[in-house]
């Protein structure tokens, strides 16, 4: 890790093109698109202001994301309002992860190949980074940095930057920080955390092993003492243990959604980084190394984004796997080809190595060249046509023919987050998201809802689409009790009889 004041301003460029970056890509959060809201930024952005105004995440709102998740979402709702304030979060996150990726391409890489890796990073990332705003997204710096520490570790052993009880610290911090925001995302630490840890085993050096060791749990420990401390003070330490572990693994193995060839093509990188390890040819020990990292890495995020559902954004994580892989081939494997080439009198010869480098970057840029043409096709008509403008004026026409005296007497069933984001309310009932879905992997949650319509009887209820409502219980109590009010294209409005 280099700190010149040449290397400073190159810091500095890579931080303001992360931001160009996600100035141009994140629709739903960024000053670009004014009018394009997602529904999951949108609660995302709602659960950190619901904890800024006093609410405690699981107690008051039932979500199964991790609460560090939603702190961090709360401290850019603390220093700025709304949309800004998500917006902010982001540019911290992504000035980090490419400014580590650009320290880590600098172990292996010049200036020049360095670029160029940070240009294929934008390319994969922007077909993969939704509307923004994901947890996937906002925690990447972790990912990366245990990426920058695990090579720095094999290339420079006891010369690496951070001692490996440092080392253990960092990581051990970030594995706290993914395991209580969402566990999977932390694959690429556990790739590295099995990586160091054989290497040690190998070279017999169970002293560091034990200083890592302790180093680890440290890291941990200085994540989890304050959470359990905020969950045990506001009194909500079961709720946060069930929804946040118990539910989101019941989520995370629930697939409603079948395997696809759609699932599959979107975890291309770990196939090409599977592909590419095996043809490797590593001729040193760093080498050998190396290969075993790229072979974890691929293997263990390939299983972990085989649980849940294959939103797009999920794959995200996959990007880490994308550098390391990227770095290999520039490094190890391009001055070899053009040493082939000059040897062998420009007749390229044939190598099992040179056709796996081939596969490797051709399969991951065609196979996510269409989803990065449609994004970018996408974020042109949302800036062009203002997008979502409609949706936007009508949940402010929906909020509105509420009186204001009786917007505390609101039921939310199945209502987009778009609604509360827009008119920057938060609402009145613990699950006001996902509920349909929810109810079917705890049928508990069913018998709150039918409780509090039967005792409690709203005035008001909003929904999206009553009549697509999946559980005919609730659907048909709330016909025979409620009258529609206003329909739009923002929400469904119903009255209680009177």
């Amino acid at each position: 890790m280099r700190f010149s004041k040449r290397n400073i301003i190159e810091y500095i460029l890579v931080a303001v093109s992360g931001i160009l970056y996600i100035f141009q890509c994140s629709s739903w959060t960024s000053p670009l698109y004014p009018y394009a809201y997602g529904y999951d930024s949108s609660w995302y952005s709602l659960m950190g202001r619901a904890i800024t105004e006093g609410c405690v995440p699981y107690r008051d709102y039932f979500d199964l994301k991790g609460p560090v998740f939603f702190f961090y979402e709360a401290l850019g709702q603390l220093i700025i309002r709304n949309r800004p304030g998500i917006f902010l979060i982001q540019c911290i996150s992504v000035v980090f992860t490419v400014v580590i990726l650009w320290i880590t391409a600098g172990l292996f890489l010049n200036r020049f190949l360095s670029a160029a890796l940070l240009l294929l990073y934008y390319f994969v990332a922007y077909a993969l980074i939704w509307g923004g705003n994901t947890v996937e997204e906002l925690f990447l710096p972790f990912s990366f940095a245990a990426v920058y520490l695990t090579l720095d570790h094999i290339k420079n052993g006891e010369k690496a930057f951070f001692s490996k009880e440092t080392a253990a610290l960092i990581m051990g911090i970030g594995f706290g920080i993914c395991l209580y925001s969402k566990v999977t995302i932390a694959a690429v630490i556990i790739s590295s955390v099995i990586t160091v840890l054989i290497t040690l085993i190998r070279e017999k050096d169970y002293e560091a092993i034990k200083g890592c060791a302790a180093g680890f749990l440290k890291g941990l420990m200085i994540v989890t003492v304050p959470v359990f401390i905020y969950f045990i003070v506001n009194g909500a330490v079961k709720d946060f243990l069930y929804c946040a572990f118990l539910f989101a693994f019941r989520r995370s193995t629930d697939y409603y959604e079948p395997f696809s060839f759609e699932w599959e093509r979107n975890l291309l990188i770990c196939y090409a980084a599977v592909f590419y390890g095996i043809c490797m040819k590593p001729l040193e020990k760093e080498e050998k190394d190396r290969r075993m990292y790229l072979l974890i890495l691929a293997v263990i995020q390939f299983l972990s984004l085989h649980f849940g559902t294959p939103y797009l954004y999920y794959f995200l994580t996959q990007m880490p796997v994308f550098a390391v892989m990227l770095i290999y081939i520039l490094k190890d494997d391009l001055s070899r080809i053009t040493n082939d080439i000059k040897l062998s009198g420009s007749v390229f010869r044939p190598d099992i190595r040179y056709f796996a480098i081939f596969l490797a970057i051709t399969t991951t840029i065609i196979g996510y060249w269409d989803l990065n043409v449609d994004k970018i096709k996408e974020n042109i008509m949302i800036f062009n046509e203002e997008t979502g403008k409609s949706q936007v004026l009508a949940c402010r026409e929906i909020y509105e023919l509420v009186p204001e005296w009786e917007r505390d007497d609101i039921y939310n069933l199945e209502s987009g987050m778009i609604y509360y984001e827009v008119n920057q309310v938060l609402p009145p009932n613990k699950y006001p998201v996902n509920l349909p879905y929810f109810l079917h992997l705890d049928p508990r949650i069913k018998t709150d809802v039918m409780n509090k319509l039967r005792f409690e009887t709203p005035k008001w209820i909003i929904c999206e689409r009553m009549w697509e409502f999946d559980d005919e219980d609730i659907k048909d109590y709330v016909y025979s009790n409620y009258e529609l009010v206003a329909d739009n294209e923002g929400e469904e409005l119903y009255r209680l009889f009177e």
